[in-house]
């Protein structure tokens, strides 16, 4: 196998405290968690078998898991049992397995809401570590953003039917480069941030644009929540203004009016 050689300054190892086999494993480590190489590379790299295994799952001289690390490859493994609960818990409502009683269908409707609002949680989670560690970046390409935000505020809505969603889209120039998955999670996370501050009342989305680019803002108004749901909404808040930030755009700090939520951004032209 071909060798490369790689040269570090020795200032640079005595300022960081590591001989060049720890800064060896260290570079194995990380690019084993960033999925550059796999287990057996990372090994080969790091020089010792069992580098890898121990230094995955927990840091030896202080002891500290890798939350971000482990949430971000770990997230089929957490998803998965949880999917299944939810699938036969559908199943059962449905009556596929015999008929179920009134209360049963009660009972079985908040286990599935629940996995479901926990499955939201998750999703969460894991997008945020990946946010994190700088797993995702945006791939660009032309987009029609007129059909493309108005589809996926019409895809919020069918899944939110409680709360009636207006849109407002006055765009000159549709035409606008964005990572389609990233702007589907950016309108989504902010049209639900929006919505979970009132119990009853509507969500208004208006999108705007010009030669500089694009500027959005989200109201809802109703009757405002006693519970503000602050968890849910610093993930909300925390992955969409993240999201916002690799397009270079700019989130303005959420406005509380006195029947609801502000939320605005801007992105520009690429």
């Amino acid at each position: 196998m071909d060798k490369t050689i790689l040269e570090i300054p020795t200032e640079l190892l005595q300022a960081a405290r590591i001989t060049p086999e720890e800064a060896k494993t260290e570079l194995a480590i990380r690019l084993y968690q960033l999925h550059k190489l796999d287990n057996k590379q990372a090994a080969e790299l790091a020089g010792d078998p069992k580098a890898i295994e121990t230094l995955v799952w927990h840091n030896h001289e202080i002891g500290h898991f890798e939350m971000n690390d482990f949430l971000s490859w770990a997230s089929h493994d957490l998803k998965t049992p949880l999917n299944a609960v939810i699938g036969f818990t559908k199943v059962v409502l449905k009556g596929y397995d015999g008929p179920v009683t009134e209360t049963q269908t009660t009972d079985l409707t908040t286990v599935f809401n629940s996995g479901q609002r926990t499955l939201g949680l998750i999703s969460n989670l894991v997008d945020i570590a990946r946010i994190n560690i700088g797993h995702i970046s945006p791939a660009l390409t032309e987009t029609d953003i007129a059909t493309f935000i108005r589809d996926t505020a019409e895809r919020w809505q069918t899944q939110n039917p409680a709360k009636p969603l207006t849109m407002d889209l006055q765009i000159a120039s549709p035409s606008f480069k964005v990572d389609t998955q990233q702007m589907k999670n950016i309108i989504t996370h902010l049209l639900t941030f929006a919505s979970i501050r009132v119990t009853e009342g509507m969500v208004q989305l208006s999108v705007r644009d010009d030669e500089q680019g694009l500027s959005v803002s989200i109201q809802s108004t109703g009757k405002k929540g006693a519970d503000k749901m602050e968890m849910d909404s610093s993930m909300h808040r925390f992955i969409a203004s993240s999201l916002i930030k690799l397009h270079r755009g700019k989130m303005d700090e959420p406005q509380e009016t006195e029947d609801g939520l502000l939320l605005s951004f801007s992105l520009p032209r690429q």
